[in-house]
């Protein structure tokens, strides 16, 4: 998860909204807003509403143009307006002393320190987005132009609800640049034009720094936002990358429900954003390891949104959110009835999943980690939805209904494992993993053998191609429908290639 600081919402003294126009069936265009900053700048901006309002909320985009040079207009002519057609809601801003947010001073009469101070525009801009009724405040994106781009990534640093950056001709400090390196969570798509040598490396290094599988680089004409107007299909493209990486990723709301025997257990749902009503997309049930939590399953489960996977994970009993007072805590005082009945925590989150109404209750997979894979065997167990398991290291090799669930089922296995991965008093796990996929008799189960990679759900940060195998796995095995992952198409990192 992400290890910095918790976007704090700016007190309603800081932020005065006046807006012009009532959003309530708005047809689409441009609309004029304004709102305060904390320090007492009163900023101008444009806000681009959808035609429609959405049954659910939207991602929200906010627009850097260059400080001094172009001014919000430029993303009314392009993005803002393409933006609201594909349901996102869109929001560009004149920063202090630009445009029609003149105030005191314009902005070449700035200071270097006064200029500093449009961090202050940026997080008024993003705390007015997340207020607006269409806009869902957990998927926010940015897309920051030339020198605002430092602005953009490190609010993003701050504020864990930026979701995605786009970066055009971005010139970023050495400092914003670490962001990426430990940040694995958020998608950077950096936009450059091929002749612009200097913002060239700039964005290459941006490129290569990140670690998210995501991330994309598009080298087009021009320089700044100014290469929309350059360049034929470039606003398509952009759009379509937030598309992917932000209004895919759902609505990922906390849950709570009830097993058989009486636990309370909480998690989080995440249903691919962006389907039709109709629409019924398969689901997987994420089940942490004896060491970690639901939230080791974060990124994998926004992979497996991008491609129209719903997923539930959730913390079992005693652990994480799921503590109940009195009933002891995983590993220290629950009882050991309770420990062994962690298989009915999987069926009951098999139960959430399958209820849902946008989800095809007939396609449903699990994936266990360590001491969760005999728990997730064991729930799959005569449960005739359940089409596959992904087996990330097995504690030991399964037994009872875990081991029958196997070969009687004759569902597809993926299990993986690394062959350093030894118990000092209960031998090699990579062993116990091996004898969990040789149970199988389904042609198409694998067994994936690692070096120094790890135990259970760390091999997807060790080694990160695992988790793109397990995403690509739950999508083949469960039929996820290609009218939902098509629009996910990677953006090709040369213009004109399809």
């Amino acid at each position: 998860m992400r290890a910095y600081s918790e976007f704090r919402p700016l007190l309603a003294a800081f932020i005065l909204a006046v807006v012009f126009a009532s959003f309530k069936g708005l047809a689409f265009g441009e609309t004029v807003v304004s709102f305060e900053t904390r320090d007492g700048w009163k900023l101008t901006g444009s806000l681009f509403l959808p035609k429609q309002s959405p049954n659910t909320p939207v991602p929200g985009i906010l627009l850097m143009s260059e400080p001094g040079w172009e001014d919000r207009t430029i993303f009314g002519s392009y993005l803002g307006e393409k933006l609201a057609e594909k349901g996102f809601v869109g929001l560009s801003v004149d920063y202090r002393g630009t445009g029609a947010s003149l105030g005191k001073k314009e902005f070449k009469t700035l200071s270097s320190g006064e200029k500093e101070e449009i961090g202050l525009d940026v997080r008024a801009a993003l705390e007015f987005l997340s207020q607006q009724p269409m806009v869902d405040p957990h998927r926010i994106g940015v897309v920051a132009a030339t020198w605002s781009a430092e602005f953009a990534v490190m609010e993003a640093a701050e504020n864990p609800n930026i979701q995605a950056l786009v970066l055009i001709s971005g010139a970023i400090s050495d400092d914003a640049k670490k962001y990426f390196g430990f940040e694995h969570s958020v998608p950077v798509l950096g936009v450059v034009g091929k002749d612009d040598k200097e913002s060239f490396w700039e964005m290459t290094d941006v490129f290569t720094s990140s670690q998210n599988h995501s991330s994309d680089l598009l080298v087009a004409v021009g320089y700044g936002a100014g290469m929309f107007s350059h360049t034929a299909g470039l606003e398509e493209k952009v759009i379509r990358w937030l598309d992917r990486n932000l209004m895919a990723l759902g609505n990922d709301k906390e849950v709570s429900f009830q097993t058989q025997d009486g636990w309370t257990l909480r998690g989080r749902l995440r249903i691919p954003g962006g389907l039709k009503e109709s629409a019924r997309v398969p689901g997987v049930v994420m089940v942490h390891g004896a060491r970690h939590d639901q939230q080791t399953y974060y990124e994998t489960s926004q992979d497996l949104a991008k491609e129209g996977v719903a997923t539930l994970r959730f913390d079992w009993r005693g652990k994480g959110r799921s503590v109940t007072e009195g009933k002891g805590r995983y590993d220290v005082d629950l009882s050991q009835e309770d420990s062994s009945n962690i298989y009915l925590d999987v069926k009951a989150a098999i139960e959430l999943l399958a209820s849902h109404p946008q989800v095809d209750s007939a396609r449903i997979g699990l994936i266990g980690a360590t001491a969760g894979t005999g728990h997730a065997l064991r729930a799959a167990y005569g449960d005739n939805r359940i089409q596959t398991v992904v087996l990330l290291t097995s504690s030991a090799a399964p037994t009872g209904e875990a081991k029958e669930f196997v070969p009687k089922s004759g569902k597809p296995i993926f299990a993986i494992a690394s062959t350093e991965d030894i118990n000092y008093n209960r031998g090699s796990l990579a062993e116990e993993t091996r004898q969990a996929y040789l149970f199988s008799n389904n042609k198409e189960s694998e067994f994936l053998l690692y070096d120094n990679a790890g135990r259970g759900s760390e091999m997807l940060k060790t080694k990160p191609e695992v988790g793109r195998m397990v995403v690509r796995w739950f999508v083949e095995k469960l039929g996820a429908e290609k009218g939902v992952s098509s629009r996910t198409t990677q953006v090709s990192q040369e213009l004109g290639k399809e």
